[in-house]
Formats: C-alpha cells, structure tokens, sequence
C-alpha cells in the first residue's frame, strides 16, 4: 500500500485538480464510480472516503480511524474483551474478569462466519484499514506513534474483523442493552420487608419503580398509538422480598434527546431533526465524525467510537438519529444449583450441565491468571455462589443478533423511504428510539428493540425462577413496538420518556416514568403554534440545557401551599420564585450561577426529598437520595434527569402514591415548613438579602478515561467546561428541503486524538471544545462539490486485503 497524495500536506493549490478528477464521475448524490480509494478532508478533519467496493470503502473508514484515534480504540478493544490488565496490571484484572463474563466469543465468531461476503467485507475491510496504518506507525514511530503507547509502554497490535464487532457488542449492546438492577430491587424489597412487614413494603417499591404507569407524558400519544393488548393485570403480581446477596452497583445510564420537527413546525425547510445523543464527555470525543461514499453507501454523520453503522446522519433522501429507549430486554434468572455437583443447575425436572469457558487473563507485572466463565440454558452467568447453591445468569433477547442488528442500523442508513426504513428497523433487537425525517417532510418514531414475552407472573423487576416455570414465551412482535409515521401533533419529542401507552416501564430502580418528565420541556417548547427555522430549532438545544428540570413542578406547589400565608418571608420567597424563568445560567462566568432562585430550589428540593422519604425507606434510601443535579467535584455521568427519588416525592405530594409518606400531614403544610426550613439554612450561609444569595456552578469534565474507568489518553489531556450544558455528547442537525439536506453538528472536544510523540496535539484534537461551549456548530459536508470547496488533503490507497 503506498499514500500517493500524504494526507498532511497542505493541499490548498493542487486539490482543485485531484479532486475535479476524484469526482468526474458524481453526475448526482450517489453515482460515485471509480477504482482508487480516496480519503479527503475537509477544515475539520472529518474523513469522506471515496470507493467503489465495500472492502475498499470500510478500509478507508478503519485507515481514517487509524490516523485519528489508534490509542482510544486500542484500549476500547482491551475494555470490551477484558485484556486492560495485560497493558495497565493488576489493577484490571477484576474489571477484565467481569467483562470477560458478559459475552461469549464463540457467538460473534459464528454470527461473523455467517455474514454474506459484503457484509463481512465490512469488518475485514475495516481492521485491513486499521492495520495498514499500523504498518505506517511501526515505520514511522517517531513521528506516528501516539505519545500514549510510550506513556504506557506498549505498542499497537494488529486487529481482527472480530476486534472490529466487538468494539460495537461492547460500547453499545453491553452498555445500552444490558441494564439490570433486579438483585439490587431484591434487596430494596428485602430492606423495606423488614422496616414495614412484605406487604406494605410491596406497595411502597411499586411506587419507588411501578411496572406501569398510564399518566407519563409520552413521545407518540394515544391519537397516534393503541397498545394491541390491554395493559397489563398486575393485581396478581406483588413485588416480594428477594435474597440479601451482596452484588456491586453496575449502573450509570446513557440519556439523550431529540426532536423532529414536520413541514408543519418548520419554517423554511420541509422537515428539522436535532439530536443530542448524551453518552458522557471524554478526551477523545465519544462519536467520530464520518462520511462514506460508495459501493451502495453514500452516507454522512458521526457514531460512538467509529462504530461501522453511522448512528447519527443523513444520506441523499432521508435523515436518522437515536436515543436510548429503556424498555426490558434483559432479564436475571436464579438458578438452583447441584449440592453435590455445582457445575450443574436445576431445570425442568433435572439437572444440566454449565457450558464452561476457560480464559487467561494476562497480567502485567504479574501472574496470569485462569478464569472460568459460565453459561446456562438462559445466557451467560453473571453471579456464581456454590457455597450457597445459588447462581444468576442473564437473558438478554438480543444474545445472538449482535451482528443483525449493527449491520440493520447500517443498512437502515441507505433507506430512501420510511417503508425501507422501518423494514431494518425490526431486525434491530436493541432497545433504542429510532427517528426518522426526509425531504418529502415526512416524519417518523419507531420504538425499536425484541421484547419478550413473559409468564403471567413474572415480575420483571425480580430475578425470575430458573427452574423452567418463568422461562420466556417468545417475542413480542415489532407490530406491537409504538410506531408511528407523521404524528397528528407535527413534530417527535423524546428525552428517554415513556415511547407511547401501555409501554412496560424500566426496571432500574434508578430509571422510571411518571407523570414528572423532563420531556415536558421540550414539549412545552416545541407544542404551540410556532414553527421553527433551523437556527430556531438549534437555540431549543441553548434554552433546554439550562432549563432547571424541578421548576415546572415545584414551583406551582409552592405558590399553592403560599396563597394563603401571612408569612412575610414565604411571601417574599414565593414572589422571588415565580418571578424566575426556570433556567440556571452564568453568563458573566464567575463560577457562579446568575440566578439567587437557583440556590433556592436545589436546596428545597433536596431537602424536600429527605423530609418526605427518608424515614420511610430507611435504609433503602440510599438508592433515593440525590435529586440528580450535579455540584462541583461531582458532574452527572450523562446529563441531568430528574431522579427516581424526586418523582416519586413529586408523586407524593400530589397524592398519586400507594404509600401516604407524608405520614397524614396536608402535602401544603410540608411544603412550607420545608421552604422556612431551607430559607433559614441559607440566610445563616449568605445572608438575608435572597438577591444576593448564589451557588457556584458546576463544570463539565472531560475525562481521559472512557465510560468504563479505562485511560483512553494521557491524563494531562482532560478539560473542563466552565458550565455543565444538559446536552448532547456532540449535538447534530439535519434540515432537509426538497431538493437538498443541509446538515451541521459539533463534536467536542474534536475529531481527531492524536497525540505527537512529542507530546503535540494534532491540529483537530480539540477545536471543537470552544464551538461547543458556546452552543455554535459546523456544517456537515455531504455533496461532492461541497466536499471539494472545503477539502484541505487528500490521501490515496491501494488497499491489499
């Protein structure tokens, strides 16, 4: 392989000529016919690869890759295979052991062995690209090896189209597909059981996290969508306590929105779709920006850590985007084991064999070190206990269709159609929201994801029997998945809230849906009369990001609990609060937040919570307590929500609650005597001029480390943001016209990752950070002339496979 033209040249003068050459062929969008692979850059740095077959075109994607973010992918491999402690020690090895346990190799090597040769092409293309350019580090390693290996002494090794698929089971299915928090509900349920007695205890879990709920706003309403079944009996079903086993928290949730906007909410364009997918904020960026055109492809965009699939973008007729959609895919399955033989498990009136995997666990500085991994009828084992019989092991409906539904994702992105578009969307079995826009104007949701069927008395909160007698039923159809083309309301709105009625709710107890959503926000915004022009649409990202999510319903119970006080400072305090539009900013960037009401209602709230709920979920309130606002030295994972204890307050004081937690009192009379109580906390901190009173603001980190605790850069490349924005990880636009889609994003802190060896960043290493800070953004070049007026290299390959 040999570069004809280097990519880091300047090719400022001899670009018109190559490029009028690279794309003699575009008659139109798409029509890209032409043997070299070509990779051109624009201002940015973001890739376009230009070629005819699809092993050329991912090689160029893998070689892109390669030359911007070769440290960050290398430890994403190690991080999704459980091979951290052969470079970083012993400090990972019990991370490598557990991530070991969540996936079995054999699966994704026989689903690879089972692809069409195109579609194996895309892996076997993709790591021939990364390979390639590792070719050229190990050639050049003074100039290309990026200053991380040397920082951690050792270098890159070659990939594999299995490293390739595991980078997308690991960051994505493992992550997004795989929550579950049902022994810690059990032990939740086995707390209050001792507190209140199992009865009680029942109905106030059912309030901390209900199964259903039929009052949750919701993204495509009852006009739109009927469930096929009627909602679920759970009269039958009571929560009851589950063992006391000990199992370490494994949670910390992805968010996102999005909003798409019909030819009747738009001006000057025929349809608007704004995404801002929230994964958590990383040195590197978590999404990689990228444009593939050819052998069937012609598509833009960016996607988590250089996925093969573009999650967020556009092609020549339609636009895309996703959020996670939090329905139950994954359930835990208690398995007896044999007293006498604890490599067997109880099932269906006999015992059976564990499937055994045994792996090594290299170890630098250290020991290797032997691990047994698990597998029973129902998945893999996640919990072993032979001292107690016991064992838990994970169904997960989309254990086996890793690979259909990343290559159904991909290939959704050469749709031209809605039609075409919600045929991928049923091979999909993650449970993700999918949105949809084209040029025609017409909009789309679809809640997609293989929902199973479950036994009339399976609580899907619980581990379930494993015996057999709660096995699964089979799978919902996408039939009855909430779905709708051109929603009667004109536009789609989604914050990870409920998708539509009679939806089941999320198991977590850290996650549920109630008639407290932040959606509302975007609703309020996004529901009246106006329509929006694109730079409309993007300020909702500016105002939504500051908007303080408990205004909306704390504020109306206060004044209610006011009206008819004589209090002079409930008064005081009342007028102060409603005179505020609900957002928390710093304009003047003194590290504080503009606003004294600021203060006001993060401590009430707060406050609130522990005067409603801590006495009665005692020591269960652990799980309850954080309001979900982030403080300095302590940001939110991925955005703030409003937290499960906090809904489940806001339910209480409206009366909506199994439980009475106000322990007879009227909810007004805990209102004020609350609001008197933080009034006095803070003129005893700064005074008793509420004007002046402030809170410092809580900044964005950027970390080195990846969304697992594995460095990912050098720690000396992590930032700050002066202000947390509850945003989108990088924030995206597509707006399309008749003719043309026009399309813009930012990715902070950049494209690139490199690093010199000299300990230089690349020039797109981080600018983006600023742009983002200040909610600009930059355009997303798609058509081939565009391409060529803001091209600044082009690299040429001869790809060997």
């Amino acid at each position: 392989m040999r570069c004809c033209v280097p990519f880091f040249l300047d090719m400022k003068k001899i670009l018109p000529t190559i490029l009028v050459f690279l794309l003699a062929a575009c008659a139109t969008p798409g029509t890209l016919k032409f043997e070299p692979l070509r990779i051109v850059r624009d201002n940015y740095g973001t890739a376009h690869v230009y070629a005819d077959t699809v092993f050329k075109l991912f090689y160029g994607y893998g070689y892109a890759v390669a030359q911007d973010r070769l440290f960050q992918m290398d430890m994403a491999r190690r991080s999704t295979q459980g091979q951290v402690a052969e470079v970083l020690g012993e400090e990972y090895l019990e991370f490598d052991k557990q991530t070991r346990s969540l996936f079995s190799p054999a699966s994704i090597r026989a689903q690879l062995a089972a692809l069409s040769s195109k579609d194996r092409d895309v892996f076997l293309g993709y790591a021939a690209g990364m390979n390639a350019w590792i070719n050229e580090v190990n050639t050049r390693p003074d100039s290309l090896l990026p200053a991380e290996f040397s920082e951690f002494d050792f270098k890159p090794t070659k990939w594999t189209d299995y490293d390739v698929a595991m980078i997308f089971v690991g960051t994505m299915v493992n992550r997004f597909g795989d929550y579950n928090t049902e022994l810690d509900n059990a032990r939740i349920i086995g707390q209050l059981s001792e507190q209140h007695g199992p009865r009680t205890a029942a109905g106030i879990f059912d309030d901390l996290n209900p199964r259903l709920t039929d009052n949750a706003p919701t993204t495509i309403g009852s006009d739109d969508w009927q469930p096929a079944n009627p909602p679920l009996d759970l009269s039958e079903i009571a929560a009851t306590p589950g063992p006391s086993t000990q199992h370490k928290h494994s949670f910390g949730a992805a968010f996102s929105n999005c909003f798409v906007l019909g030819p009747d909410k738009s001006e000057g364009a025929e349809a608007i779709l704004v995404n801002g997918p929230q994964f958590g904020w990383y040195v590197p960026a978590y999404v990689y920006s990228i444009g593939l055109h050819g052998a069937g492809f012609n598509i833009v965009g960016n996607t988590p850590f250089a996925y093969p699939v573009i999650l967020f973008g556009h092609n020549a007729d339609i636009a895309w985007g996703s959020t996670w959609g939090a329905g139950d895919i994954v359930d835990l399955f208690r398995l007896q084991l044999n007293p006498t033989n604890p490599e067997q498990y109880w099932y269906q009136g006999e015992y059976h064999d564990f499937e055994r995997r045994e792996t090594t666990i290299r170890v630098r500085d250290g020991a290797d070190q032997a691990v047994i991994i698990r597998r029973s009828i129902h998945g893999q084992v996640t919990e072993y206990f032979p001292e107690n019989a016991t064992a838990y092991a994970k169904s997960r409906v989309w254990d086996g269709k890793e690979l259909q539904t990343l290559l159904a994702w991909m290939h959704s992105g050469r749709s031209e159609n809605s039609e075409q578009w919600l045929e991928y969307a049923e091979q999909a079995a993650l449970n993700i929201n999918w949105y949809y826009a084209d040029r025609q104007g017409n909009i789309a949701y679809a809640f997609v994801g293989h929902y199973p069927k479950r036994t009339a008395q399976h609580d899907n909160r619980l581990p379930a029997n494993g015996d057999g007698s709660q096995q699964w039923q089979g799978q919902i159809p996408f039939r009855d998945n909430p779905q709708r083309i051109n929603p009667q309301s004109g536009y789609i709105a989604n914050w990870n809230n409920k998708p539509a009625p009679g939806v089941l709710n999320p198991d977590e107890f850290w996650y549920s849906w109630s008639s407290a959503d932040r959606v509302d926000y975007l609703h309020k915004v996004l529901g009246g009369e106006q329509r929006f022009t694109p730079d409309e649409a993007w300020e909702v990202i500016e105002r939504s990001s500051y908007a303080d999510l408990y205004a909306d319903y704390f504020l109306p119970l206060i004044a209610r609990a006011v009206t008819d006080s004589s209090n002079s400072k409930l008064i005081a305090v009342n007028r102060l609060l409603q005179s505020w539009d609900g957002h928390s900013r710093d304009r003047d960037q003194d590290g504080y937040y503009d606003e004294p009401q600021t203060p006001l209602i993060r401590a009430f709230v707060q406050r609130l919570l522990e005067n409603v709920l801590a006495d009665d979920l005692g020591e269960s309130f652990v799980y309850f307590n954080d309001t979900g606002n982030p403080t300095p030295g302590s940001p939110t994972g991925s955005g703030t929500n409003l937290s499960t204890g906090v809904k489940t307050l806001y339910e209480a004081l409206l009366g909506n609650t199994r439980y009475d937690y106000l322990n007879g009192a009227p909810a007004d009379s805990i209102v004020k005597a609350t609001l008197l109580q933080v009034l006095e906390e803070l003129e005893a901190k700064q005074g008793t001029t509420m004007r002046d009173w402030r809170l410092a603001n809580a900044p964005r980190p950027f970390s080195n480390k990846n969304f697992l605790g594995v460095p990912q850069t050098l720690a000396s490349a992590a930032m700050d943001a002066p202000l947390e924005q509850n945003r989108g990880t990088e924030n995206n636009m597509v707006v399309l016209h008749p003719d043309r889609i026009e399309a813009w994003e930012v990715v902070p802190p950049g494209q690139s990752g490199f690093i010199s060896p000299d300990g230089k960043p690349g020039p797109h290493h981080s600018d983006q950070f600023d742009m983002y800070n200040r909610f600009a953004r930059k355009r997303v070049w798609f058509y081939p002339e565009d391409v060529e007026k803001n091209a600044s290299s082009v690299t040429v390959l001869e790809p060997v496979r």
